[in-house]
């Protein structure tokens, strides 16, 4: 004890000696002796409150807590005050604005009673483990939103909250007058109005908690059948209280890599196949010996696997590059490329104002008419770039009876009382773009793939889960070694049928050491329960 006391008694004696030899040399000056008779104001903003961001139940994403700020001028006797409640934690941060003199704020995990400070209890806006930190969003300087659905739906969350400020006698350089009175301006709202998203906090948290074992990479899970966006996470992640260690490095924090653009690789056969069926064309076989020639040049199998005879059950199990080239060279790139643009891709997708999704990228009908360029994009590779969101979508699609649904992520506005009012954007897209029966016979066979195929790492016991799986080469070497996307995308059942779509992205790796079956069966594992 006497150590903490001595501690706080050599800081004041620090900082009354510096105060006193910065007064000595203002003394000094003639022009500053001059200068202090002019009194002046000083405005401090302590808070500035805003909307709420709910979630689907209407749990607070953020505001949900409150933390105490201090309003000072810096005296010695506040100062000191200041440094016992904190314990020395804002030392230096105190030894400056005391010699500066102008009126601060500072944020307390407990109040201080003090009359010469003023403590007021505020929302807290974000915590250091903020959950779905690409999603929310962030503020720029002034409080404003600057990105995800801060940004999207700023004019909304602007219209609640008010503000508290401290308005402050001062000299003409801008020091706090010693025993001058002070005026407290506080319209801060206790307010409930806000924006409802369609996440799910308790999801929210499990993804954002497994998504972590990918170095880079992301997780979304959608709803079946409304596609609507359970959760998404995406890796590595960011504190919105800590934005410029985001901007340090090169793995790009503040990327949504739920929202960008990937190679998908071999899930995308179930578009190659899902036109197969619709052409009544799936009861197609083909011999595959591991490679597979078109104009002269070469495309394997995984390891130049020979799969043998294999129809289109078989194909999807083991992922046969080579059944897929045969069918597209059948089927001609149009109808593929005409069936990938109903299903949502090659589409950007705008939440709100500033928050979109990439679009993607889809050949054109004229790269396809290369039969070298037509097999790439058969499984998943060339021109070829998809969102992880858009895969939930496109499996939405097959376990909802053929039926497209864009994805949805605001839910709808709350007002002053928590009544919401739901909200239906006008880009919402929902159409049959599949038969019944295709979209039937696919979901059976991601099921067996998951139990017998390469989705078997991901399946988790006793639950019933539909994968395929996808490794895409990006062309980018790393050392000897090239770069891929490890991707897991499918759908949980429950009693009901298909309960909820997932999609998970190791990203630009040269082995995820099965991180991405990892991830799925964890998720899997725990919607499913």
């Amino acid at each position: 004890m006497k150590r903490k006391t001595y501690g706080i008694f050599f800081l004041l004696l620090l900082l009354l000696g510096g105060a006193c030899v910065s007064l000595g040399r203002a003394a000094t000056q003639e022009e500053y002796v001059a200068a202090a008779g002019n009194q002046g104001l000083y405005r401090l903003d302590v808070a500035q409150g805003r909307g709420t961001i709910y979630d689907r139940n209407l749990s607070p994403l953020v505001g949900g807590k409150t933390q105490y700020v201090a309003a000072v001028a810096p005296t010695i006797e506040a100062i000191g005050a200041l440094e016992t409640v904190t314990q020395g934690q804002y030392r230096e941060q105190l030894a400056l604005a005391l010699e500066n003199g102008k009126p601060f704020q500072v944020t307390l995990e407990t109040p201080v009673e003090d009359p010469r400070v003023d403590v007021f209890q505020v929302p807290r806006r974000y915590e250091e483990e903020q959950l779905a930190p690409h999603i929310v969003g962030y503020l720029d300087s002034l409080g404003r939103g600057a990105s995800g659905v801060e940004l999207a739906m700023d004019d909304v969350l602007a219209q609640y909250g008010g503000e508290i400020s401290v308005t402050y006698q001062v000299d003409a350089v801008g020091r706090a007058i010693a025993g001058m009175r002070r005026q407290v301006t506080n319209t801060l709202q206790d307010t409930e109005g806000g924006v409802a998203l369609t996440l799910d906090s308790s999801i929210q948290q499990l993804v954002q908690e497994a998504a972590q074992s990918l170095e880079k990479g992301a997780v979304v899970v959608t709803k079946v059948p409304t596609c609507e966006i359970l959760a998404l996470a995406s890796v590595p992640d960011f504190s919105p209280l800590e934005l410029e260690e985001a901007t340090v490095g090169e793995d790009s924090p503040l990327i949504n890599r739920g929202f960008s653009a990937y190679a998908p690789g071999s899930v995308w056969k179930l578009v190659t196949a899902a036109a197969l069926l619709e052409e009544g064309m799936g009861e197609l076989t083909t011999t595959c010996t591991g490679t597979l020639s078109v104009e002269g040049l070469d495309f394997h199998c995984i390891n130049s696997t020979v799969h043998g005879e294999v129809d289109l059950q078989r194909a999807l199990e083991q992922s046969c590059n080579c059944y897929f080239i045969h069918a597209a060279q059948l089927l001609g790139g149009e109808k593929i490329l005409s069936l990938a643009a109903r299903l949502g891709f090659g589409e950007a997708q705008e939440f709100g104002r500033g928050l979109w999704t990439a679009s993607g990228t889809l050949p054109t009908r004229a790269t396809l008419s290369n039969a070298r360029a037509l097999a790439n994009f058969s499984f998943g590779q060339g021109e070829l770039t998809v969102t992880p969101l858009q895969l939930c979508a496109m499996m939405n699609t097959l376990v909802s009876g053929g039926t497209y649904t864009s994805p949805s992520l605001i839910a709808g506005l709350v007002d002053e009382g928590k009544e919401q009012t739901p909200l239906t954007p006008s880009n919402q897209r929902k159409e049959q773009v599949l038969s019944v029966e295709t979209a039937s016979t696919l979901g059976q066979i991601l099921l067996s793939a998951a139990q017998v195929g390469t989705g078997r790492p991901g399946a988790p016991e006793g639950v019933s889960v539909g994968i395929k799986t996808g490794t895409a080469q990006t062309g980018v070497q790393e050392g000897e070694e090239e770069l891929l996307h490890f991707w897991y995308c499918g759908f949980v059942s429950g009693a009901g049928g298909p309960r909820y779509c997932i999609t998970v992205l190791a990203e630009s790796t040269p082995d995820d050491r099965g991180a991405a079956a990892r991830v799925f069966r964890q998720v899997a594992a725990a919607l499913g329960a």
